[in-house]
């Protein structure tokens, strides 16, 4: 069978310009996931940076529930330091202010590794259920426990209100006020520390405060065990 020349010439054609298609879009493809593979890298390495800064917060928190638990522990044995109303009513506002202190994890750039789909495109899958356990299972735990914890710090200042007064002074820092306790005015009942229902709110209150500090500990290794991976596998993250 005879192939004319003017046939073989368009078929000639016909391939030269269907090759330049497919290696059109060969390289778009590529293009494009060389483009996803950098915004996934690009977002795990703000996600280190986010995480260390969440580390910090995160002592800032510890450090407050540890001094309410002082604060109860004070209280709740009587220790002979409480030798006035002013002590008494200072760790009491010290337990009000600070037994409800929550850790709010910054979720903006996991959210964004999901919604760009950059989440699937990290292939340590050991880090990718790091991650999800961290920024999911985590925090829904975390937000029971604060709700929880919000309404018994409720009921804590509602149950004193008939059984202790005092006024504390507000010190304004940059963005934020201090939690330390500065108690100008007060008044308590008499045999406050005796009383049935102030011991039962704060015993009730070292609970669930040491139950929170174990929530923290886990954020805390998970954290550290995401940065750990992160320095190990994102090229743009040195340790």
């Amino acid at each position: 069978m005879n192939i004319s020349p003017s046939l073989k010439k368009h078929s000639l054609e016909f391939l030269v310009v269907f090759l330049g298609i497919l290696s059109s879009f060969a390289i778009d493809n590529y293009l494009e996931a060389a483009q996803k593979v950098d915004q996934k890298n690009l977002l795990l390495d703000e996600l280190y940076l986010s995480i260390n800064e969440d580390l910090a917060q995160l002592e800032i928190v510890n450090e407050a529930l540890d001094d309410c638990l002082n604060s109860i522990e004070r209280l709740i044995g009587k220790s002979s330091a409480m030798t006035s109303d002013s002590i008494i009513a200072y760790h009491i506002s010290n337990v009000s202010a600070k037994m409800a202190i929550s850790f709010f994890p910054q979720k903006g750039i996991y959210n964004q590794l999901i919604n760009t789909n950059s989440f699937e495109l990290i292939e340590d899958r050991e880090l990718r259920r790091k991650i999800s356990d961290l920024y999911e299972h985590l925090d829904e735990r975390k937000n029971a426990a604060d709700l929880k914890f919000d309404f018994f710090a409720e009921s804590f200042d509602k149950a004193l209100l008939n059984k202790i007064y005092y006024r504390t002074k507000i010190q304004e820092l940059e963005n934020s006020v201090s939690l330390s306790t500065v108690i100008y005015d007060h008044e308590l009942t008499e045999n406050f520390l005796s009383d049935p229902e102030v011991l039962g709110y704060l015993s009730n209150a070292e609970k669930r405060i040491y139950f929170y500090l174990e929530l923290m500990k886990k954020y805390a290794q998970s954290m550290s065990e995401i940065t750990s991976r992160l320095e190990s596998s994102s090229p743009g993250i040195k340790g």
